[in-house]
């Protein structure tokens, strides 16, 4: 056999610079996670339990949540107006824009508009649900303040990470159950990656996500509550940002119906395509 003709082993393919493999992961959504200190709880949980239940603050007919066995059982707005409120309100929108810019690489703003707190006791729960925004990208969050001391007593040790997705245990009483992908068991053998996770509920930890994903509260059995804060933030977009998706002649457009005398520091608020934007202008125009 000539030597043109010689079927080489592995058709030379183990030989130096012949073969190449890399495996990238395709990342669908991100998500934050935030440990605060004891302090800032304490100083939450005090402005809860100072503050009056109204009728106007109560959030249990606007929301899906099932807090109703008990009669503390409660989801009541969180003032942002007050003195806690507002350094509150300055922690979320910094951890919301840190997420956007850090998890996405997107030049946006959090601008955080609604908080509330859900006072949870045995077999009260939240039904899988997600949350709304006004501008089209938005983002939600919850944060656990308190928890019944069986829940704390049988916390898992699970070492100091525990943001592993889909490691079933079957320990999920009072837990937060996250949905992004509605799949079957038949899904692992056709290599799909897990489209759920079951979270453990800790105090001082506050998630941030999409304002799209589906999350669902279990209930809990035992004496003793359960406490979070929940929030919402619009995505407030630069021009810069909406750049990167526009051609030239649709960011000219766009500029166009900008008023001459808009008040540029403030959001200005547009519809580009059907979706609805907050913009950050740029001062200099």
């Amino acid at each position: 056999m000539s030597e043109e003709n010689t079927v080489l082993n592995l058709l030379g393919a183990d030989q130096p610079g012949q073969m190449e493999m890399a495996i990238a992961p395709v990342i669908h959504h991100h998500v934050a996670k935030i440990k605060f200190g004891k302090t800032v709880v304490d100083f939450l949980n005090k402005e809860i339990e100072s503050t009056a239940k109204t009728e106007s603050d109560n959030y249990e007919r606007s929301l899906v949540g099932q807090m109703r066995n008990n009669e503390n059982s409660s989801q009541l707005k969180f003032d942002l107006s007050s003195p806690v409120g507002h350094q509150l309100l300055t922690i979320l929108n910094s951890v919301g824009t840190s997420f956007l810019q850090q998890g996405y690489n997107k030049q946006s703003y959090a601008s955080c508009f609604d908080v509330w707190t859900n006072r949870a006791y045995a077999e009260d729960y939240n039904p899988l649900h997600n949350h709304s925004t006004t501008t089209a990208a938005g983002l939600s969050g919850f944060m656990w303040l308190k928890l019944p001391e069986e829940m704390e007593t049988n916390k898992l040790k699970s070492g100091p990470e525990t943001f592993s997705f889909g490691e079933a245990d079957g320990h999920y009483n009072g837990w937060t159950h996250m949905v992004w992908d509605l799949g079957s068991r038949t899904d692992i053998y056709n290599l799909k990656l897990d489209g759920e996770k079951y979270v453990e509920p800790e105090v001082g930890t506050l998630y941030i996500f999409p304002k799209w994903l589906h999350h669902q509260v279990l209930p809990f059995s035992g004496a003793g509550e359960r406490r979070s804060i929940a929030m919402n933030w619009n995505v407030i977009e630069s021009e810069e940002e909406i750049k990167k998706i526009m051609g030239p002649n649709e960011y000219k457009n766009f500029l166009s119906i900008v008023p001459k005398d808009v008040d540029r520091s403030v959001p200005f608020l547009t519809t580009i395509g059907g979706s609805v934007l907050n913009v950050k202008l740029n001062e200099n125009e």
